[in-house]
């Protein structure tokens, strides 16, 4: 086995030139550098100072050594380009694995790997199939030609080079041999690539990567960063990451669902930028009329609104998820099974869906750590309501000293922060006893734990200052609201909320992996030469392949994100009616947070894997949700915590809450039947490209003079333009149904397609 020793490039070739995709797997040689291995046999014991191996340790190594030979020879076998070398320490063997263009064609038709389809027939996605000549025997009648179906990319294709092309000091990128196009783009060669080695199909690896990592004979999988897309990426971040117009590149590089929380992302940015500039309006109305407070006459047209915005936000954003699922072709995606979570465990048996050896945990024993995970979280809650009322009533003590309120505002925040921090750890460790099969099952109970508790740890002292504080007792202390102003006093602490979570946001992501690159860098006895935060928080050893830099990254989580948005969308929503200003702050911390993911996912972590998606569920539920508890806060906030309607009732201010709720509810009845969240134009568009696709890679595209019926109608009763057609569907197939289609799209779709998208 040969085996190089460090670096990415062989001979002088950088191999990110010669392979678009490349998958790396790390195993063990070694249980410490400090001990003599194979790969040392060159270095003398002096000169190197490595110590022999006890007999344990050399049975480990050469159990690692079998293990890795086999699995280096499955991947060979399978077809990939396996190039293995050891890490700089010598305790680590990386095996980079990569796929030709052949080897990617034959996985694709096998595992039925869908492909983008020409704009000429409508962009649709179909199973890649090769071209096949037929059968002399029968004349070639059974001919199959696909392969001018699908959609060719390139390069080029996402702005890689443009620009450096042009620069003359980067002459040797035009003069380097051209990348020729492909059908695959990049998230397909990593999913094709990483189907090679995990699949037991014939021609396939068969590796269990997950049963490698639990018995510690594979360290990590990750797939490797290709530097000029990414750096494509990241000088196009504002487009591509925060504003959504250039989505299509995240989504080709990362895969559908990273590139769904970021669209999730600029959809939030968008509906944003309305409520920031009517909320600035309403603060100087506010200015104008009540001294900044909110609780005045314009309180009611502004629970109105913020009803109206809460309740259709996640509505519309399904309009906007469904449309570009139609684009990536995840609409109506069949769901895959799901491989083993590494850190799985349990009794040997056979599945009975696969027949195949695997291991089970019976929900009989699960059931019990759930309720122990319950309990657990049930002590926390409590726990959390007194510390809350605990610095609630010290809050109040210190005001009534003459210390003011803002320093008790602030420790609540920061608190708050800590206490998230806090309790995403223990709900991790209680998820992994928990023992969950696969990744999903196991992202839903964690986000039922994290979802819980942080919205009663972010907003249970927002809720007390809103409804119970005033003219209430704590601990026996008579409780008011700061200048007798709820709202005010509500507003303050939201605006301290909003202040500290994005100042530990930039702290936290963007200076403390300064420090502590600098902290590594003092230690190591190197110097930092850098002036920006994320150069430096990407910085490592210049000595380390890029194999082994990347494996020093973490892993990126998207459930983190999601959840400061979800956390973020509450804080934006709920207390609109106190804070019409609020928005504004939202929509500089959400660009804050777009630029943070964005710089990490670049920077700072590993490439995940690219997964399909068609939406971002359960995360999806958990904002509509949001969105109508922001409803019954603005509804109860407008009749219950302003003195707009003290002159009313009881009874007819429960009527008037009543009211309010029942038009959101009707509002987004209506709205739901006007433009419902799966628009007909996306669905009849589907059935579309699904037709054309089975008549050109099914039926060899017979059927276009039925297709000039069906679609050429709404061209008009023009004769000499239907004659045209068919005479270029006689001469030419295939130009034929690119001029109908076109001709079809652009009189009877084109504008279905950007109305479903607007809204």
């Amino acid at each position: 086995m040969s085996i190089c020793s460090g670096g990415s490039a062989i001979d002088g070739v950088d191999m990110d030139y010669v392979a678009r995709a490349e998958v790396v797997l790390v195993f063990p040689c070694k249980p410490s550098p400090m001990v003599r291995g194979a790969g040392d046999v060159h270095i003398t014991r002096e000169v190197s100072g490595l110590r022999p191996p006890t007999d344990s340790e050399r049975h480990r190594m050469e159990a690692w050594q079998i293990k890795r030979r086999c699995a280096m020879a499955a991947l060979r076998e399978a077809g990939l380009n396996v190039m293995p070398f050891y890490s700089r320490s010598g305790d680590k063997v990386f095996v980079k694995a990569a796929a030709d263009e052949q080897l990617l064609s034959q996985v694709a038709e096998t595992s039925k790997h869908k492909l983008e389809l020409k704009p000429q027939y409508l962009s649709g996605f179909a199973e890649y199939k090769s071209d096949y000549v037929g059968r002399r025997e029968l004349n070639y009648s059974d001919r199959r030609m696909c392969s001018h179906l699908y959609k060719v990319h390139s390069e080029h294709e996402d702005g890689v080079h443009t620009d450096e092309e042009k620069d003359p000091e980067n002459a040797w990128l035009r003069s380097r041999p051209p990348v020729p196009p492909s059908v695959f783009r990049t998230s397909d060669r990593i999913r094709l690539i990483d189907h090679i080695v995990r699949s037991v199909d014939h021609d396939c690896a068969g590796i269990d990567i997950g049963q490698l990592e639990r018995d510690g004979e594979l360290l990590d999988y990750f797939p490797l960063h290709e530097n000029r897309k990414l750096a494509a990426l990241d000088k196009d971040w504002f487009n591509a990451f925060a504003w959504g117009t250039h989505v299509n590149k995240v989504r080709n590089y990362f895969g559908e669902r990273v590139a769904m929380y970021f669209l999730f992302v600029s959809h939030l940015i968008h509906w944003l930028v309305p409520p920031a500039v009517l909320g600035i309006i309403f603060l100087m109305l506010d200015l104008l009329f009540s001294n900044g407070s909110s609780d005045n006459i314009f309180v009611l047209p502004l629970c109105a609104g913020a009803c109206a915005w809460s309740a259709t936000f996640a509505h519309f954003w399904r309009r906007t998820a469904a449309f570009h699922a139609l684009r990536w072709g995840t609409l109506h995606a069949v769901k895959v099974a799901e491989p083993v979570r590494p850190e799985f465990w349990g009794d040997i048996g056979v599945n009975p869906v696969t027949c195949r050896v695997e291991m089970h945990y019976p929900w009989r024993e699960r059931i019990w750590k759930v309720l122990f995970s319950n309990a657990v979280i049930s002590v926390c809650l409590v726990a959390l309501l007194c510390s809350i009322a605990v610095l609630l009533a010290l809050r109040h003590a210190f005001a009534l000293a003459g210390g003011g309120r803002l320093p008790f505002q602030i420790i609540n925040a920061v608190l708050v922060d800590i206490m998230n921090g806090i309790f995403s750890r223990i709900a991790k460790r209680l998820t992994d006893l928990e023992n969950h099969r696969a990744q999903s099952e196991y992202t839903y109970h964690l986000i039922a734990k994290t979802v819980v508790f942080k919205f009663v740890n972010c907003y249970a002292s927002l809720f007390y200052i809103a409804f119970f504080k005033e003219h209430s007792e704590l601990f026996k202390m008579p409780m008011r609201c700061a200048n007798d102003d709820c709202l005010s006093d509500l507003a303050s602490q939201l605006a301290v909320f909003l202040i500290v979570r994005l100042a530990m946001q930039n702290f936290v992501e963007l200076a403390l992996p300064y420090l502590l690159v600098w902290y590594r860098n003092v230690v190591d006895g190197h110097s930092l030469h850098s002036h920006s935060f994320l150069k430096a928080a990407a910085a490592v050893d210049f000595d380390l392949s890029k194999a082994e830099k990347e494996c020093e990254r973490e892993e990126h989580n998207l459930c983190e994100d999601m959840d400061e948005m979800l956390i973020l969308f509450g804080y934006s929503s709920m207390f609109l009616v106190a804070c019409p200003w609020v928005p504004l702050l939202a929509l500089i911390s959400s660009l804050v947070q777009c630029f943070l993911d964005q710089k990490k996912l670049v920077l700072l972590f590993r490439r995940p894997f690219p997964t399909l998606a068609a939406n971002n569920e359960p995360w999806d539920t958990a904002f509509d949700i949001m969105g109508g508890l922001a409803v019954v806060t603005n509804s109860a906030l407008t009749v219950f915590a302003t003195k707009t309607f003290d002159g009313w009732s009881t009874r007819q201010r429960v009527f008037l809450f009543i009211a309010l709720e029942h038009l959101a509810v009707v509002l987004r009845l209506v709205v739901a039947a006007i433009w419902p969240s799966m628009p007909p134009v996306v669905r009849e568009m589907k059935q579309r490209q699904d037709s054309i696709a089975h008549r050109h890679l099914e039926l060899g595209g017979e059927d276009e003079r039925a297709d000039i019926d069906i679609l050429a109608g709404p061209l008009g009763s023009d004769s000499v333009h239907r004659r045209s057609l068919s005479a270029q569907l006689g001469s030419s197939p295939h130009v034929a149904s690119a001029t109908l289609v076109h001709s079809a799209l652009n009189m009877t779709c084109s504008w279905s397609v950007i109305t479903a998208h607007r809204f």
